[in-house]
């Protein structure tokens, strides 16, 4: 239903703020007019090019009191009985706040039809909503105080173990003193001068090859620097704390955020953080896939066995994906949910794969060509002409396929939407070829449009049309990961990276006309529109370049705990999805105010963090 509907919330007696819960505050709406009747009407303002909801009637000199919401800016209008229009405004309540909204009589001026306001329109505050934010503050607080005093442990510990082998070494030295038989020397594997390096530290981090198979290129005749602590297992470090925020940055969202609006997915248009996680996933796959394969290749395997491992994988994938829609009691055969989160991974890891296999060169020719600072873009073109060819297909049925009873190109929810003329057109041609394809029982019955826009209609925001366009996520990822492999300096890639980044995001400003509604194509989560998908990508390639100056480059920060999460995110993926609503994880909170919600969903978190940590302590990663 709508945020504001025809059955009017009333705001029963109680103690202040007690009979109200998440989202909600109370208006008391009173009528001084001794003649006539008023009608109170309200949207959300969220509800784009929706009608008005007639939310009251009040009697000449009568109060009421009712529930309104508070996510959102509304939209208020009064009227009277016989049509004339009195007052209108847009308001912004606070929640658990109690309002008062008089509505005095009017004055009549001639024959001009003026009606002259008294003044008594204005909102009036009768008790202070509370600060929603300020859990968030002292949650901030707290993990900043937490990491504080894990450093200064650390600190104090690598002090304990220097003092204990500085008194080591001084006992050996005394016994050494004592008796000349033992050698100081005598843990050495021999006692002649090391030869030294001929490539400087510096230059050698430069020149790290960061692929799934780390490589360090020494010249001949050159002794071996010593191993950097960081880089382990041949693992980029940044890319396993970046999948690490987002794994994380998902189950806290998946759990609720603490109810703030913000950490829950746009009910259409725009974007929140909710919004940034699942495109963030698809970036960093194609990262690993170009590495995963061209490593591959390298080794002669046949592409033939390549595809075929792509195969299993997907499978894999898919099957997990049905695992999680079928729990919580989400299993009748007759409207299970057919596509999902895992389901997107499984068919966008298919096609990109796939095309990355047949289409890469794993032999990088070292002689200098006109192209060289930017080959890896030129030596990919044939994988950028696969995925233009499917994003323009998916531009050409969004906007030219008919859709029975929706207008030609027609982008949004239904419902209420447009005065409510296309009530069963959500997603339109998205929408339209899922339900199709797979019947309307097997389609997401919950979209986030259907609170706001009141819409009926199923629609899925894993469809088969997003597939087209998200495969373009993938491929942006997987430019970043041919910058890595291709340009062996930190500050080349940083460069490119940020190019990419700023890039990006101006051609989604651009798509989107730079505002949240009205644009040639909106940034909208459920379609996967393409400024969706350029708009998630500018964030993924500036974050995650700033995670690569402060873990890899500079390494003034080793990535735990996210790296942790991010090496076993399929495992807390799948885990948080089927443990969610089960103790220690969730909990029926206490009381209903964010704070509650928010160390609920902030401590299931933390515990998935500390699953991470126990499965590497113990050395199991499971992946795909």
């Amino acid at each position: 239903m709508s945020l504001f509907h025809s059955t009017t919330p009333t705001c029963p007696p109680a103690p202040p703020g007690h009979h109200m819960k998440l989202g909600q505050a109370c208006l008391e709406v009173h009528n001084g007019d001794s003649s006539y009747a008023v009608q109170l009407w309200a949207q959300a303002k969220e509800c784009y090019k929706c009608p008005p909801w007639l939310y009251l009637t009040l009697p000449p000199n009568a109060t009421q009191t009712l529930m309104v919401n508070t996510t959102y800016p509304t939209d208020l209008l009064t009227t009277r009985t016989d049509g004339g229009d009195l007052f209108s405004m847009q308001y912004h309540f606070g929640e658990y706040g109690n309002y008062r909204l008089g509505l005095g009589a009017r004055d009549w001026i001639g024959r001009s039809k003026i009606w002259v306001w008294d003044g008594s329109g204005d909102m009036e505050v009768t008790r202070q909503p509370e600060r929603g934010a300020f859990p968030l503050v002292i949650a901030a607080l707290f993990f900043v105080l937490l990491t504080f005093m894990w450093q200064c442990a650390k600190f104090l510990q690598r002090r304990m173990d220097s003092s204990t082998t500085s008194q080591t070494r001084t006992t050996t030295s005394t016994e050494s003193e004592r008796n000349p038989l033992i050698s100081p020397h005598r843990d050495r594997l021999t006692t002649s001068p090391q030869p030294s390096t001929s490539i400087s530290t510096s230059t050698l981090q430069d020149n790290l090859t960061t692929t799934s198979e780390l490589t360090v290129q020494v010249g001949l005749g050159a002794g071996l620097p010593l191993p950097d602590p960081r880089v382990q297992s041949g693992r980029l470090l940044s890319l396993d704390a970046f999948r690490g925020l987002a794994i994380v940055l998902m189950i806290f969202v998946n759990y609720g955020g603490g109810q703030y609006f913000f950490f829950k997915h746009a009910r259409w248009n725009g974007l929140t953080v909710a919004d940034l996680v699942f495109p963030w996933f698809l970036w960093i796959m194609g990262v690993s896939l170009v590495f995963s394969i061209r490593s591959q290749l390298r080794r002669a395997t046949k592409r033939f066995t390549i595809v075929l491992r792509i195969l299993k994988r997907c499978a894999i994938l898919f099957a997990l994906g049905i695992l999680v829609n079928s729990t919580n009691g989400h299993n009748h055969l007759f409207t299970f949910r057919l596509l999902g989160v895992l389901q997107r991974f499984s068919l966008c890891y298919f096609l990109t794969a796939l095309i990355e296999v047949y289409t890469t060169n794993p032999q990088e020719s070292p002689e200098y060509v006109w192209y060289w600072r930017f080959r890896d873009i030129v030596r990919s073109g044939p994988q950028w002409v696969y995925t233009l060819v499917l994003v323009t297909v998916q531009l050409a049925l969004t906007f030219g396929m008919p859709v029975p009873g929706c207008p030609m190109g027609y982008l949004g929810p239904g419902g209420l939407h447009d005065g409510g003329m296309y009530k069963g057109c959500t997603g339109g041609a998205a929408g339209y070829i899922d339900r199709a394809m797979m019947g309307r029982a097997h389609v997401y019955a919950h979209p986030t449009c259907a609170s706001v826009y009141d819409s009926t209609t199923p629609y899925d925001p894993e469809g088969l049309l997003g597939v087209l366009t998200s495969v373009l996520m993938v491929q942006l990822g997987a430019s970043c990961g041919r910058i890595i492999t291709t340009h062996h300096t930190h500050r080349g890639r940083t460069l490119r990276w940020l190019a990419w980044g700023v890039g990006t995001g101006l051609l989604a400003g651009l798509l989107c006309g730079w505002r949240k509604e009205a644009g040639l194509i909106p940034v909208n989560k459920n379609l996967w529109s393409l400024s969706y998908v350029l708009c998630t990508a500018s964030f993924a390639f500036i974050l995650f370049t700033i995670f690569y100056v402060f873990i890899d480059e500079r390494k003034w920060w080793g990535g735990n705990p996210l790296r942790y999460a991010g090496m076993n995110s399929i495992a807390l993926y799948v885990g948080h999805e089927i443990c969610g609503g089960l103790v220690p994880f969730s909990w029926q909170p206490v009381g209903q105010h964010h704070a509650n919600h928010l160390i609920m969903n902030l401590w299931a978190t933390s515990l998935w963090v500390v699953i991470a940590y126990v499965l590497h302590r113990k050395k199991l990663y499971f992946s795909v």
